[in-house]
This record gives C-alpha cells, structure tokens and sequence, in this order.
C-alpha cells in the first residue's frame, strides 16, 4: 500500500474520488485516441499504441490510475504538438523531429512562430502540472512489479499484433504521416521500425537498372564562353494567381519575367522543410523517394550523394559557392552542403560588418544577402573560372501574423492584398513579397553592371507556399494545389536556348536539369537520362509510377552516384 504523502494530507481516496478518476480517465482515453487517429481504420492501432504507453508507465508509477492519467497527459502532448505540426507543415510529429531537428530548429520554431509556440509550451506544462497533481495526492494500492512486468509483455504482443495486421512500416510511409490522423500511432510508429532508419534508402526503386544515355555535348558555337550561373531560392514564395488572387505588374515581372523562362515548380512540401525543395533542386531527386527519412535527408544523406549540380559543376571548372540565410549548425546544413560540392558556404549569422546583423535579425532583408552576394561576385569575375553562386533568402519565412516593417512601409499594398483576399496574412506576405520584388530588381542591375557582358543566366524559385495558404484557400495541406511554388530562368548578356522548353508543371527534381540546358552545358549520362525522363514524370516527380523512373534510381544506386551501402 502506498502511504499518505504527509500527515493531515487529506485522502481523496477516502471519497472515492480515485475509482471516479478512473472510470473518466477510460472514458478520455477512449475519446482522446479517437480523436487523435481520426478514422476508424486506424482506432485498431492507436488503441495498441495507448496501451503500450499506459504498461510502460505503469513500470514506473506502480498506481494503475495515476499511470492511467499519465499516459493521457503524455498522449495528449504527442497530439497538440502533432497536430500543429500538421497544421503548419503538412507532416505529423516524428521521432526524427527531435533526435535530428529539434537540437538546431528549436529556437528558429519559438522565434518565427511564438504566437503558436508559446501558447502550446503553456498548454503542455499545464498538462504536465495536473499529471503531478493527480499522483501527489491521489493514494491507491500499488500493483506488484511482477504483475506490471506481465502486463507490459501482454501490451507489447497486443501491439506487434495490431501493428503487422495493420500493415506495418509500409504503412506510415506516407499515407498515415501526411494526412490529419494517426498522430499518435504515427509518432510511436516512429520510434519502432517506422523510420527514420540509419541506413536511407529508395522506396521507388526496381532490382533492374536503366541504362544511362550517352552524354549529350554542350549546345554552343564555338568560342562562347561558359556562362556564370546564380540560383536564388526565393523563402516561402508563391504566385498568388496559382489560388486566383489577381497581382500587379511589378508581381507579374518577378514571377514571369519578359523574355525568360518560368512556370509552376512542384515542390514536396508545404508551410516548412525548406531542406527537402533544396535537396531536389540541387541533386535531382525526390525527398520522398527516401520514405520515411524524407524530412532528415540532410542528415541521413550527407556524405552519400555523389552526382549534384554543384560537384558537375565543379567537375567542369566552375567555382561553386553558397549564401546561407541559416546557421551552419542548422538542420545539419553545413556538413550536407560541403558534401555535396560546395567548395565555400557562407552564413547569414556569422558574416562580419558591414553586413548589419542587428538589422538582419529584425527583418531578414533579400538586399543584405544580395549585397554580400555581389561582394563575392565581384571577387570571382576577376578570375578566368566561370562562377556557380547560389543564394538562400529568408524575408517571406515565418508567422505572417507578425509584421517585420513599420506599419506605414507599403500600407497601400497591404491595404489592397487585404481587400482582395480578406486575409491579414496575404496582406503581410504581400508586403514581404513587395520588398523582395524590388531587392531582386536592384541585385539584377548592379550584377548586370558588374559581369561587364559577361553572359550569365538567373535561376529562381520557391521553396514551398507558407502556412497560411492552407486556411486561405481551405485545402488540406496534403492538397497539391499547396506544394505548387514557382520558378523563373532569365539571361543576361545573352539568351536562353531557343529549344528550351519545359512542362506546364515543372518539378523541382527536375530544375537542376533545366539550368544545364539554359546554361548550354554538357549533360553528363545522368543528366541526359534525366532528361529523358521529364515525358514521363515531370510533376509530381515522386508520385509517377514511371517503372523508367524506378530503374534510373537503381542505376544511381549501382553506378554508386547515391550510396544507399
């Protein structure tokens, strides 16, 4: 028996409040796990999985009704933060996000997004506060140790049970982790031989390799030189008429700029993971092509890929460099970068005056990256080598409920964003997007001026649409109308390829590809089978069930471009 904790400490027992706690907390974990799993082709497994963590804390409170409430203030946790983790990004909550994430994300999280973060940190320490609540004053009879030991067996056979019969692993690679549902059973799933793995590989992949294609030479006269290539990855950007919201003819210019190329790019995501629509532009594949690890693919494929666009550019005597808006600790991004081909990265947060960091903090300007950007270029023109410089903005990212201007700064474009749309976010994003229009248009002219005409050309794209486009338009944010963002390709000192042509719906796997062409470069054998593949999946890369595209991953794998080993 367990003893009063404290002499004159009233018994709650005594009332039998303790046999009433436990008849509600049954009634809230059924209805709770419900909740959380959404559909009844999961509650089979969400209730396994509420089982599994009640044994598992019932080891450590020997009391079965405080271990009931335990277990409910845990799942509950789990599920706030799942949730808005699937309202915001489009993923529910996974092992992954704290053991590979949430060590360099956790202060960007509080910082761009406090008026959901806090509110949740509040909420979750309250739970926290009534579940030690409930065991400092609740006295019942302890079960034995043997007894608990024997149920948490029982739990785990019920659990491996329900969890083959409801399809295993296969089975949270996607459907269950991207749809409003499972965030409990997802999250355990997670934990348990669901992923991530050490060990990445395909889930897209046949055991019969694609021959590559010859290689295809460079499609230019003699004499041309190569031209310098700058990639601008424009931070939570997206055409507003992709959801019918008419633009002005700055907007139109930035997005479909007068003798370029541009379109939609389909990314993966949505509301976050900005690492995922860089992974695909910058080494041909999908995020999703990794399963479950597709959220980690910086950490888990670091060191792994051996076919980018910046180590063939660099193979062909391009000087390959990067201007980071993160950290280099962040999500992993210095080491992936560096593996990948990157010969120098530099960071927004290390970089010396004049780059003004306090300023940089406040409004995460495009002109200041622009500005060391041109630094750097200017340095590289005085060499002979031809340049590969790509650019990481930062201004659009974040809670568009916060404004980052001074409220008179653009009033009369968030005036009219807000009438068009009823919605304060867009007003907001439509202001951000105003001064990144008019940042680019700068950086444009001053590079125009220092290449001295020197040909180069302009790749630019978005990452994937903010969180606020999901209540906009009332869509899921599962909902490919939501992993559709941009891109644009422009020439300076010359002009793109008059055969240069590209699918209504470009995807980003397929980016890369299309700035070696628009530059007139050589395609090496994996770059020409790529190309090859764009009749069969050019958007949405991963979603294809092309078999080609299937054998081309296998023969990535072999020829050893992806080391899966």
């Amino acid at each position: 028996m367990r003893t009063h904790r404290g002499v004159g400490m009233l018994s709650l027992a005594s009332w039998g409040v303790g046999q009433w706690l436990g008849v509600a907390g049954l009634v809230a974990a059924l209805l709770l796990t419900v909740r959380l799993e959404g559909k009844p082709g999961t509650w089979p497994i969400g209730f396994s999985t509420f089982f599994l963590l009640f044994a598992f804390l019932h080891l450590l409170f020997p009391g079965a009704v405080v271990a009931l409430w335990m277990t409910l203030m845990l799942t509950a946790i789990i599920g706030i933060a799942s949730k808005l983790k699937y309202r915001y990004l489009g993923f529910n909550l996974l092992a992954g996000d704290l053991y590979h994430l949430a060590a360099s994300s956790w202060r960007s999280v509080f910082v761009d997004n406090a008026r959901m973060a806090i509110p949740a940190l509040f909420g979750g320490a309250a739970i926290v506060a009534v579940g030690m609540l409930i065991d400092m004053t609740l006295v019942e009879q302890a079960r034995s140790l043997s007894l608990r030991l024997a149920l948490f067996v029982v739990a785990v056979l019920i659990y491996i049970a329900v969890y083959r019969l409801s399809g295993g692993a296969p089975r949270f690679r996607f459907d269950l982790l991207t749809r409003d549902r499972a965030h409990l059973s997802a999250f355990v799933a997670s934990w348990l031989g669901a992923g991530p793995s050490r060990r990445p590989g395909f889930v897209d992949i046949t055991p019969d390799p694609l021959p590559f294609l010859p290689p295809v030479p460079a499609k230019r006269e003699n004499g041309e030189v190569r031209p310098h290539i700058f990639m601008i990855l424009h931070e939570s950007t997206f055409d507003p008429r992709h959801h019918g919201v008419p633009i002005d003819r700055s907007f139109e210019q930035f997005f479909s700029p007068a003798n370029g190329l541009s379109g939609a790019l389909h990314v993966d995501v949505f509301g976050g993971s900005t690492l995922q629509t860089e992974f695909s532009v910058l080494t041909g594949l999908s995020s999703l092509s990794f399963g479950n690890d597709s959220r980690f693919v910086f950490h888990l494929l670091a060191g792994r890929v051996r076919h980018s666009l910046p180590s063939v550019l660099s193979g062909m005597g391009y000087h390959v460099s990067h201007v980071s808006c993160d950290r280099p600790n962040f999500v992993n991004c210095d080491r992936f970068y560096k593996s990948i081909g990157f010969e120098e990265v530099a960071y927004a947060s290390t970089l010396p005056p004049p780059f003004d960091l306090e300023r940089w903090r406040r409004e995460r300007h495009d002109e200041q990256l622009y500005s060391h950007a041109l630094g750097r270029i200017a340095d590289r023109l005085e060499n002979e080598k031809p340049c590969f410089l790509s650019i990481m903005t930062l201004m659009n990212h974040g809670d568009h409920r916060r404004r980052i201007f001074p409220p008179e700064l653009r009033a009369d474009v968030r005036r009219e964003a807000v009438a068009l749309t009823g919605d304060e976010n867009y007003g907001e994003y439509a202001v951000r997007l105003a001064e990144s229009v008019e940042a680019y248009a700068a950086f444009r002219e001053k590079l125009e001026t220092a290449l001295k005409g020197r040909p180069a050309i302009i790749v630019r794209y978005g990452d994937h649409q903010p969180s606020f486009t999901a209540a906009l338009t009332g869509l899921p944010p599962s909902d490919r109308a939501l992993h559709k963002t941009f891109y644009a390709i422009e020439s300076i000192n010359g002009a793109l390829p008059g055969d240069l042509v590209a699918p209504a719906m470009l995807d980003a796997a397929f980016l890369s590809t299309l700035t070696m062409s628009a530059a007139c470069l050589p395609l090496d054998p994996v770059f020409a089978t790529r190309t090859a593949l764009l009749a069969d999946c050019a958007a949405p890369y991963f979603a294809s069930e092309s078999v080609r595209k299937k054998r081309f991953h296998r023969a990535l794998v072999e020829a050893g471009m992806v080391d899966l080993a």
